[in-house]
């Protein structure tokens, strides 16, 4: 892949330039790897922003300023420069988020032995080079967060048929989670372990279960992994006309989940699912 042109860079690359953790080539090498990658190989405009952001380290200094959103637009997104307004076009602004996620995604992933990390801060459209093993040493750190922590569905009823529903709701959306998602963890059932223990992720499903005579109502929250925002909450019923212990009980849960995981995939970011559309 060709790097972007940077003839749009509005700052003079700097003499002396910032110490690199290894050579231009060697960084170009993991950016080769990086937008090659599965994660990134339908993502043409991640990978343009990612390219430029890259280039533009090596032609400056990791020390220089963001490039102004106005010169990514141009430069990358193609953008008239006379009438391009970064108020009015969130381009960058929504492309930076979904690199961001990208590159989470692959460093959990297929770049999970790569030497080198690149990452866009938050607040910043500047790319961090630096090596692997400049990240936090032991046993810990050879698992990689993942990016979604699916905590159970609590049953709020005490009725045994809607508990024994909710356990195998729980199983077949945990199997479901595992067969779409790269990265997943599934939290433990038992509701003591403190939220500072569990682990730590982009993203947090949970729910309930809740039934009355008429009614089975399933709620599905998707949060924020940190601060704990409200991103997505829906509820899903299903009649109560039925015996939820008849022979029929799994063809139920697995109707129910199926339900559920078309309706979140609509709202988790596509960049999170191993089959990329």
């Amino acid at each position: 892949m060709k790097p972007p042109a940077l003839s749009l860079i509005t700052g003079a690359p700097a003499v002396g330039n910032a110490p690199r953790p290894c050579s231009d080539d060697v960084i170009r090498e993991a950016l080769q790897r990086v937008v090659t990658s599965k994660r990134f190989a339908k993502a043409r405009r991640c990978t343009a922003l990612l390219s430029y952001l890259v280039e533009r380290v090596l032609l400056c200094d990791e020390t220089a300023a963001s490039p102004p959103e106005h010169e990514i637009g141009v430069a990358v997104f193609g953008r008239d420069p006379a009438s391009y307004l970064p108020a009015d076009d969130p381009i960058v602004r929504v492309q930076a988020g979904r690199l961001r996620l990208r590159l989470t995604a692959y460093y959990a992933d297929e770049g999970a032995t790569d030497p080198l990390r690149i990452t866009v801060p938050q607040g910043r459209y500047h790319a961090r080079i630096a090596l692997a093993d400049s990240q936090p040493s032991g046993p810990a750190s050879l698992v990689a967060a993942p990016l979604l922590l699916f905590s159970p569905l609590i049953c709020l009823c005490g009725d045994a048929q809607a508990a024994h529903f909710t356990a195998g709701l729980n199983d077949e959306l945990g199997f479901r989670l595992y067969r779409e998602l790269h990265s997943l963890s599934l939290a433990s059932a038992d509701r003591a372990l403190p939220p500072a223990d569990r682990p730590r992720a982009l993203y947090l499903l949970e729910g309930a279960v809740r039934q009355d005579a008429l009614l089975l109502r399933v709620s599905l929250i998707l949060r924020q992994g940190t601060g704990g925002a409200v991103l997505w909450y829906a509820q899903f019923d299903r009649a109560h006309d039925s015996d939820l212990d008849s022979d029929n009980a799994i063809g139920d849960q697995e109707q129910m989940a199926a339900r559920c995981m078309a309706a979140l995939q609509e709202h988790l970011p596509r960049c999170l699912f191993l089959r990329t559309p």
